[in-house]
């Protein structure tokens, strides 16, 4: 099949996503009156946001030739409805409203691609999965503790946590093990209790903070005498607000001895060029965490790419969606890709050493 259908009709998506997501909500509403009656205006308004993202996942699987993103997400999803004691039936309806409107409102070539991904998404919420979803599982060596301290986090006791912390410095274990083992494992975990409505949006914002509270403590233990001769630049894409993972990354590199750079959230490309620039960065590390943002970060690289200056500057990418599609990092034009700071630094490591 032509490459170029898939991106024009993510392109067509894009461009008439409010109007596609208000006809799925007044087909829905359509065939389901009593909503109108239960729901009101806010329900209408919320059934219209959802659509939209829908549409907006659906977009960026399709611009990358990648079902899994949509399917990924969907899965995603109905975890969390079901949680809510909102049947998967109510998705797979949603999703059915979707193809209908795409139908009247895409060209029948552009349609036909935009319903094959639809149908392998509905295919999708049929399998029934029986893991738990947990993170904290017995393939972390540091399990109980981390178990112990998502505990202390989840009853606002940050100091308890933080002597968990003090306690296992002490007793020798390492700041990548921390940070991995400790920090990140429970991060995933929050994230995963939220979705399966296990927790609010003020806990996981809480023990978040907590988290950034507790690693700014570490920074003593985080710099190392033997500094290395590189420099790395850690950011979010523009929009991007999660950067608590690109954080823990430009820490784990500062512990390896690397010179860091860390530019945080939601930085515009123009700023992050001219602060590669001006720092002379060998490496710079991009994280996104949500799937939509991914042409954000392929439009930076692009950007970056064209610029005769930067063509000894190499590009590591991490996040969900890289998780997600294997090899999704060759396709936006970086240079590579890390499951966790851990891999990052090693990888970092091994571009230098075959760079030198």
């Amino acid at each position: 099949m032509n490459e170029n259908l898939y991106y024009i009709s993510s392109v067509q998506i894009i461009e008439q996503q409010q109007a596609l997501a208000e006809l799925v909500t007044n087909l829905h509403f359509e065939h389901h009156p009593e909503l109108e009656i239960k729901y009101g205006k806010t329900g209408k308004d919320r059934c219209k946001q959802d659509s939209i993202f829908h549409l907006s996942y659906l977009a960026e699987a399709l611009r990358l030739q990648s079902s899994e993103i949509f399917t990924g997400y969907l899965q995603w999803a109905k975890v969390m409805l079901q949680s809510r004691n909102i049947p998967v039936e109510d998705l797979t309806g949603s999703l059915s409203y979707l193809d209908i409107a795409c139908r009247q409102m895409l060209p029948p070539d552009n349609y036909n691609v935009v319903s094959d991904y639809i149908k392998k998404a509905v295919e999708s919420l049929k399998i029934n999965t029986t893991d738990d979803g947990s993170f904290l599982t017995t393939a972390n060596p540091l399990q109980s503790h981390a178990k112990q301290y998502l505990s202390f986090l989840l009853q606002a006791n940050r100091k308890e946590a933080q002597s968990l912390i003090d306690d296992l410095l002490k007793n020798g274990q390492s700041i990548p093990d921390l940070y991995e083992h400790i920090f990140a494992a429970t991060q995933y975990e929050l994230g995963m209790l939220w979705q399966t409505n296990a927790i609010t949006v003020a806990h996981e914002h809480y023990c978040t903070a907590a988290t950034q509270s507790i690693m700014s403590t570490l920074y003593p233990y985080i710099i190392n005498a033997e500094k290395k001769k590189y420099k790395m630049m850690g950011c979010t894409v523009a929009g991007g607000l999660h950067e608590l993972g690109i954080r823990m990354l430009s820490d784990s590199f500062e512990k390896d001895g690397w010179d860091t750079y860390y530019m945080g959230a939601s930085m515009p490309d123009t700023n992050i060029i001219s602060a590669v620039k001006e720092q002379q960065a060998d490496i710079l590390a991009i994280s996104v965490t949500m799937p939509f943002d991914i042409n954000k970060a392929e439009t930076l690289i692009n950007k970056i790419r064209i610029d005769q200056t930067l063509s000894n500057l190499k590009i590591i990418v991490g996040g969900h969606p890289f998780n997600l599609v294997p090899e999704l990092w060759k396709r936006i034009g970086a240079d590579g890709f890390a499951k966790n700071a851990r891999e990052a630094v090693e990888l970092a490591n091994q571009m230098m050493r075959n760079k030198n």
